[in-house]
């Protein structure tokens, strides 16, 4: 299959690891669980995938706690300033965070539309760096390995058993499924905001 001049396996092999890469340091699991799936389908190389993943994330995780450690208290102040719904919801995180500082590093990056959030919170908190860095790591290892195995399962199991038609009619009702899931996420989470 041709894509804009290129084959789609060298398009995927040009470009493919430059996106887990830029996936990793947002919150891009969707991109991660593709290239897995990609990987499955010989692609991709699935260590690599997980090595740039991981590399990916911990790179990012480590440069917003160092944003939270020296600019956080101001960044806090300014979000709570300008968009005053957001105060008790970060009042709430910041005191699970004081509470449960192992379970809430161990898990962020796990829960959707805090992830790259949280890093910056647990730096202006002054969170000990060797204890965010050494559960940040492990957290890394557990997200990398789960969201990679995922995806390369979802590549050995479902999609190189479709032809091309069911392929396509496959990745559509995916992808409305997840615009759904979004949707309704948004507006749950605007509705709980006001």
């Amino acid at each position: 299959m041709s894509f804009m001049g290129f084959e789609f396996s060298q398009f995927v092999q040009q470009w493919g690891y430059i996106a887990v890469f830029l996936g990793s340091l947002i919150e891009g699991e969707g991109i991660i669980l593709t290239a897995s799936a990609l990987a499955a389908l010989g692609h991709l190389s699935i260590y690599k995938v997980m090595v740039i993943a991981f590399c990916g994330t911990v790179f990012a995780d480590q440069s917003l706690y160092f944003v939270g450690y020296y600019y956080g208290d101001r960044i806090i102040s300014y979000i709570k300033r300008k968009f005053p719904r957001m105060e008790k919801p970060m009042d709430r995180g910041l005191n699970f965070l004081h509470r449960h500082r192992i379970v809430y590093i161990m898990t962020f990056r796990f829960i959707y539309s805090i992830r790259i959030v949280s890093p910056i919170i647990i730096g202006a908190q002054r969170v000990p760096f060797k204890l965010f860095s050494f559960l940040n790591v492990i957290a890394a290892v557990v997200w990398t390995v789960t969201s990679c195995s995922l995806g390369y399962l979802i590549g050995e199991t479902i999609v190189k058993r479709m032809d091309s038609f069911k392929k396509i009619f496959f990745g559509v009702v995916v992808g409305c499924v997840l615009a759904v899931f979004l949707l309704k996420l948004y507006k749950k989470r605007r509705s709980v905001m006001k």
